[in-house]
């Protein structure tokens, strides 16, 4: 599968070495991470860390669940996998690629809406209890991405079954999104925002911290839609389910995992990748872009 975001962020010579730091095998770490990660990573967190350690940080952004099942294809490579949901962080462990993953963030769904769009005025009025009226106006374009293999692009169809229940709307996820898989909504998760700001799409459903990173226009949703809350996984979130590869699959509060792959080139750089992202430091940046703090236990 190609790979449509891949950095490198350049940390100085010999950060570490005045200060007699730990040797690392390479002084490189790979962190395959949830593709809509990528501002929070890009112009965040791998700048921070490599700043604080003088490890460069290569960073390949794709949607969670295709990362996952190309490390246990070992069709890729990496030291660090951050996940959204608690799905993929599985597939790799099962695999016997990771011990446990711990929790670093977490967010929740949103409707965000371009600014350029005719529907942006709408929107803009509509606010929690109106948004679904406006979703559903005619010639409105709305975006997704792919959920079999994107967390978020499952979450969408998650967010507009449970809508119908706390609305009262039969049938409008289907009215909404079409079929499961669609291909006039379905776009590659890194570019999806990116259509969204230039207009091409009306609107879309999606992690909040990614809109914000994007500084997009968006309503807040009811947290019996959301996935904020752990509280209401069993007697709200998972009246939602998906036929996923064969098998049935329910929606988890939204929160992103980090784990130190066992086959990591590096694993001493792996390991501190994974406690930056725990640290005051990097969950202070977390914050900067709009991440709420991790919730919940190791998986």
């Amino acid at each position: 599968m190609p790979l449509t975001r891949r950095c490198l962020i350049a940390a100085g010579a010999g950060a570490l070495a005045a200060g007699g730091g730990p040797a690392w095998a390479s002084g490189v770490v790979t962190v395959a991470f949830a593709g809509s990660m990528g501002v929070v990573m890009d112009q965040g967190l791998s700048p921070a860390f490599a700043a604080k350690t003088g490890i460069a940080v290569h960073g390949i952004g794709e949607a969670a669940m295709a990362i996952a099942h190309l490390l246990v294809a070992k069709s890729m490579a990496a030291d660090v996998f951050v996940s959204v949901s608690a799905g993929p962080v599985k597939v790799v462990e099962q695999a016997g690629l990771s011990a446990g993953a711990v929790p670093v963030a977490s967010t929740e769904m949103v409707l965000a809406y371009a600014p350029t769009s005719r529907f942006a005025p709408a929107f803009a009025k509509a606010g929690a209890g109106g948004w679904v009226q406006v979703l559903t106006s005619p010639g409105l374009r709305f975006g997704r991405t792919d959920p079999t293999v994107d967390p978020q692009g499952a979450y969408v169809l998650y967010a507009l079954q449970l809508a119908e229940i706390f609305y009262q709307r039969p049938g409008l996820a289907s009215q909404v999104a079409g079929p499961m898989l669609n291909p006039a909504q379905i776009f590659a998760e890194p570019s999806l925002l990116a259509r969204l700001r230039a207009g091409q799409i009306d609107a879309t459903i999606g992690y909040r911290s990614a809109v914000i990173s994007q500084k997009l226009p968006y309503i807040r949703l009811p947290p019996q839609i959301d996935f904020s809350t752990p509280a209401l996984a069993k007697s709200w979130y998972g009246r939602a389910a998906l036929t996923l590869k064969g098998k049935t699959a329910h929606p988890s509060p939204l929160v992103f995992y980090a784990t130190a792959l066992k086959d990591a080139a590096d694993p001493a750089a792996a390991a501190a990748f994974v406690a930056f992202l725990t640290s005051a430091r990097g969950q202070a940046i977390f914050r900067q872009y709009g991440y709420q703090p991790g919730v919940g236990k190791p998986v």
